[in-house]
């Protein structure tokens, strides 16, 4: 028996949900929304060493989540490389909202 499209697709979302929900990552993704950023910086503004940095970092450009440029002066900035990115960062904040919203008008 033949499988159906979304039975292929369910492993390659599951990978991209996976990436997603490290809260790490999370934080690192809501800070690159308002700005390219240095690993120097992202230490003051996520508060996590840069060793967790490097490696959360790491994992989100192998998805090519993010993406890496280099200044003249050899620096390493990271952006958001996908609009998808932030649309789906979108939708789960509103999402959150709705709920929440929802949970204070029941009680």
């Amino acid at each position: 028996m033949a499988k159906k499209a979304y039975q292929n697709d369910h492993l390659d979302v599951a990978k991209v949900f996976k990436v997603l929900a490290n809260p790490k990552r999370i934080n690192l993704l809501l800070a690159l929304r308002i700005e390219a950023c240095r690993v120097g910086n992202m230490q003051e503004c996520i508060n996590e060493p840069f060793p967790i940095i490097s490696q959360q970092l790491a994992i989100l450009r192998k998805k090519e989540i993010v993406s890496k440029t280099k200044n003249k002066k050899n620096e390493a900035y990271y952006s958001i490389d996908d609009d998808l990115t932030n649309k789906l960062l979108d939708l789960i904040i509103k999402h959150d909202k709705e709920i929440d919203s929802k949970k204070k008008k029941k009680k």
